[in-house]
């Protein structure tokens, strides 16, 4: 099912003249084109929804589903049972299926996103990212993050204050390696609303999108992103500090590897946190 679901959306991407209002449904979400409502829902769904982590709610057994769609080209879609993927949706309860720009012109398939107001939950655009801010598209991340502690942590007040957009409300935030405008570096950091990641209007439950972003930014999910599962992809010293033996550094950095058991999740936030 998850395997047909990455199929079916790469060809909604290469062949957007061919998208059906009944394969939107199935694979991305229905959207709705009205700012006010969607801003409503996210409010109502921050007010509605305690906060709660992995760390102190019990997740269900099967988890939930995310989408996320990249422009940044040369990803892996992981394979369907992913040792790390899995392992982190069993703490966190949700399991997030990546899909990347293969072989297609991406000023094209922008085009055809914006055109068909259809896209992924998360959404990482390193370019053209206000057009999808002028199409109501993106969700606003103020109350999240007021609401999730290692949201707000990724940046300063006033770093955060250089992401708001015309509207006054931050609606993505940078992940290293995006591109730099000067007049938005800051104390040697990029910050930058320009590009980046953000959750979209067309997840249906932001707020879960939001803990995952919380989640996955917690210090244990963090070792499991960028270094793996201790005994297996990595070794503790003495003194605590974490390294790797050649065998493992070849494999963690081997591509089959990577597909059947690393998760990075490269393109949403935590990304550099970690030295690996």
């Amino acid at each position: 099912m998850k395997a047909g679901l990455n199929l079916h959306i790469r060809y909604l991407m290469k062949l957007p003249a061919l998208l059906t209002a009944f394969s939107i449904m199935l694979l991305m979400c229905s959207c709705s084109l009205d700012k006010n409502t969607s801003a409503d829902a996210g409010d109502e769904s921050v007010r509605a929804s305690e906060s709660r982590s992995m760390a102190t709610e019990k997740t269900s057994d099967k988890p939930v589903q995310l989408t996320m769609f990249s422009t940044v080209p040369g990803g892996h879609e992981k394979e369907e049972d992913n040792e790390i993927r899995e392992i982190i949706a069993g703490k966190t309860g949700v399991q997030v299926l990546e899909v990347w720009l293969e072989g297609q012109n991406c000023r094209n398939v922008i085009d055809s996103l914006l055109e068909n107001n259809n896209i992924t939950d998360y959404l990482y655009v390193n370019e053209r990212l206000d057009e999808f801010y002028e199409h109501g598209m993106l969700v606003a991340w103020d109350d999240y993050i007021e609401k999730y502690p290692n949201i707000r942590n990724l940046y300063t007040e006033e770093e955060w204050d250089l992401l708001r957009q015309a509207d006054g409300h931050i609606y993505s935030v940078n992940i290293p390696g995006g591109p730099a405008w000067p007049e938005d570096i800051m104390e040697g950091r990029v910050v930058t609303n320009k590009a980046g990641f953000a959750v979209t209007t067309c997840c249906k439950d932001p707020d879960t999108a939001f803990r995952f972003i919380n989640d996955i930014l917690s210090e244990e999910i963090l070792e499991l992103r960028f270094w793996g599962i201790e005994g297996v992809d990595y070794l503790v010293n003495v003194d605590g500090s974490y390294y790797r033996t050649r065998e493992m550094n070849d494999n963690w950095n081997d591509k089959e590897y990577g597909i059947k058991h690393v998760c990075s999740y490269t393109l949403m936030p935590g990304a550099g946190i970690l030295d690996t």
